[in-house]
């Protein structure tokens, strides 16, 4: 039983990913000087959207107040799709919507999902944690020991969280998608905005506060990464903290289109 992806590949994608946004941080700057195409405004509602992927914005130096981290400007909008087309081919509307419903609709979650009932079927419950690598290694060809730990602890993740342990990391990321697209001109204002009321509707009713989430889309970055989610999870407490946090906004807020 293996994981259906490279782990080096998205270890690799993931380092060229924040470097590849980090390097346009200037655009979220330089754009006061460039007219800007258009403005969403800053409602509570608009701050909700903002803080389900700020970890993410605030990684690449963007603004987690601006909707999709950048202000809505030509160059901005060159630099998104560039972005867009080199990490996940996505080039127009048909392919950004494909995107979209495959992040949305299945995920990381998916293959999570899969993983772990595969090995309660296998009966991995019934095996003290202290023995369970080593009834990995012995069962299954997943290769070094150290990979025989990472199912371990997703099984741990499963066990405490049940089988949307980490679904608010496709969630969270469908609604960053959302905001590329807006930036990119792939999806209107209100295209984009819908839409991500529709995902946000969904995620609110699954979890009772901001770090609920978090803590979901941390275990979800862990997954997909294979490495520890600290950094990120430091990120957020620090964000948390700042005056201008998104996360200000009640987790139950009334989620309502104002635009």
């Amino acid at each position: 039983m293996t994981k259906n992806n490279n782990w080096k590949r998205k270890f690799a994608f993931c380092m060229i990913l924040v470097l590849s946004l980090t390097g346009t941080a200037g655009c979220g700057s330089n754009a006061k000087e460039e007219e800007i195409l258009e403005m969403v405004e800053l409602t509570d509602t608009i701050r909700w959207f903002n803080a389900s992927y700020a970890i993410l914005t605030a990684t690449n130096d963007w603004d987690y107040n601006l909707f999709g981290g950048l202000q809505n400007t030509e160059t901005n909008q060159k630099t998104v799709r560039k972005l867009l087309d080199e990490k996940w081919g996505v080039t127009d509307w048909n392919s950004a919507d494909s995107t979209l419903e495959r992040i949305r609709d299945k995920g990381q979650r998916s293959d999570f999902a899969r993983i772990v009932k595969s090995l309660e079927k296998d009966g991995m419950s019934d095996i003290p944690e202290e023995e369970r690598e080593a009834f990995l290694l012995e069962r299954y060809d997943i290769g070094k020991e150290g990979r025989a730990h990472l199912y371990v602890e997703w099984y741990k993740m499963y066990e405490q969280y049940g089988i949307d342990a980490i679904t608010a990391w496709d969630y969270c990321r469908a609604m960053n998608f959302l905001g590329y697209y807006y930036i990119a001109g792939y999806y209107s204002q209100e295209e984009a905005l819908d839409m991500s009321l529709e995902i946000a509707e969904k995620i609110q009713p699954m979890f009772n506060s901001w770090d609920e989430l978090m803590d979901s889309y941390l275990r979800g970055y862990e997954y997909w990464s294979e490495e520890s989610s600290s950094a990120r999870k430091a990120l957020y407490e620090k964000i948390k903290a700042r005056d201008d946090s998104p996360y200000q906004v009640d987790f139950h807020t009334e989620l309502m289109k104002t635009w």
